[in-house]
């Protein structure tokens, strides 16, 4: 059986705890519009603690993988978010006004959330937790009518992007405690894919909205249609292509690395009202090369290719991580540079977006589980020959809640 690596997990936790940190700054940016501000706080008190929630998470992945229980302490990571009450003002506040307890109701909404996840059958304690997680989430969701009426684009978009932030929190806080149920079928992960997609599309909304400015706007057919519905939609096939990945694999399904193509469908709007302009701006190149780059870095991360093409595909990733440092401040102002606190917490947004997204697109190109094959002799083969004989392997990579 092959051995188990405990720093692919810490490192990949850490790498969406930074991500969630980032993402979720941005939706607290989306709150407030004009009114907020970043300083070096913002990667002290909020990306520094998401990250090493992140690292912890990881850790009890792994600990969980391995079938070995854990420190119980890790159970209190999401802790770590509280931190934001270290800041005096926040702080202050809490106290003479009830203002700033956001921090608050995301950690003891992750905390029921995963407590609540992490058994079976209904006692008092996991009814009581089910309840303060559920009345949590909606409280968050509901907080996204601070940015807009909730009938509105803008005001369903935030309300949303909060929303599958705190849920994503709350199934990973579920991790350090034991596995108490089997892996679930392809629609599971289905699921569970579509929410990371729309969780990552919201994230990437909010940033192109900080860059913008005043002149990002929200609208039911350009946001809803042609940015989150494709998150969504690429977020659950992506999902499904790791469901089929750990039960052997079908035939074509590799194809399913396609599916970040979906971003493009912002072209069809674009030829729809004028084909002549649609490619003004950027933005619809960016639909293209975005998905392109993050296929090219999943094939450098897949572990399921020779060394000569994963290696170039490797420096085309680490050039795109470059390209937002390096432009930062001609596309967004002095106010994104590198050494200011907004210009940090964009960059360590943005990148950690494309590593996510390079990461999810590598599933359909990673090495199919109970199989020796390389993806050549794969391609040879058809049907049931692939995947015979695999489904012992697949549930031991499982790792239910």
């Amino acid at each position: 059986m092959r051995t188990v690596r405990r720093t692919p997990y810490v490192l990949v936790g850490g790498l969406c705890g930074l991500a969630w940190a980032a993402g979720f700054r941005g939706w607290m940016a989306q709150l407030v519009g004009s009114d907020s501000s970043y300083s070096w706080l913002t990667v002290v008190l909020v990306l520094l603690p998401g990250t090493a929630i992140g690292l912890l998470l990881g850790w009890a992945a792994y600990l969980r993988r391995i079938e070995r229980r854990g420190s119980r302490w890790l159970v209190w990571s999401p802790v770590l978010f509280a931190s934001a009450l270290l800041d005096p003002e926040i702080a202050r506040a809490l106290v003479t006004n009830g203002e700033g307890s956001g921090a608050l109701i995301v950690v003891a909404t992750a905390l029921a959330g995963g407590f609540a996840l992490s058994r079976t059958g209904w006692s008092v304690a996991r009814v009581s937790c089910a309840v303060v997680a559920g009345a949590g989430l909606l409280m968050l969701f509901g907080m996204g009518g601070m940015a807009g009426p909730l009938s509105s684009a803008r005001g369903a978009w935030v309300a949303l992007y909060g929303w599958s932030f705190v849920l994503l929190f709350c199934l990973a806080s579920a991790l350090p405690y034991p596995a108490v149920r089997a892996p679930r079928g392809g629609r599971s992960f289905a699921a569970l894919g579509a929410l990371c997609g729309i969780a990552w599309v919201c994230a990437l909304r909010g940033f192109m909205a900080e860059v913008a400015g005043a002149e990002s706007g929200v609208h039911w057919v350009g946001t809803w249609g042609f940015i989150l519905l494709p998150g969504l939609l690429i977020g659950a096939l992506l999902g499904w292509a790791e469901h089929l990945r750990r039960t052997g694999g079908r035939p074509r399904w590799r194809l399913l690395v396609l599916s970040p193509f979906l971003f493009a469908a912002i072209l069809v709007r674009g030829l729809i009202e004028d084909p002549t302009t649609m490619f003004e701006g950027g933005i619809a190149a960016g639909t293209i090369a975005i998905p392109v780059l993050c296929i090219i870095g999943g094939h450098a991360l897949s572990g399921n290719a020779p060394l000569w093409s994963r290696l170039p595909a490797g420096l085309v990733g680490v050039a795109t991580l470059m390209a937002w440092p390096l432009t930062s401040t001609a596309v967004g102002g002095p106010n994104f540079a590198l050494d200011t606190p907004q210009g940090l917490w964009a960059t360590a947004l943005y990148d950690a977006l494309l590593v996510t997204f390079a990461l999810a697109a590598s599933v359909p190109q990673r090495a199919v589980l109970g199989s020796t094959m390389t993806r050549t002799q794969e391609a040879g083969m058809v049907g049931p020959q692939v995947y015979s004989g695999s489904q012992s392997s697949a549930s031991q990579e499982g790792m239910p809640l």
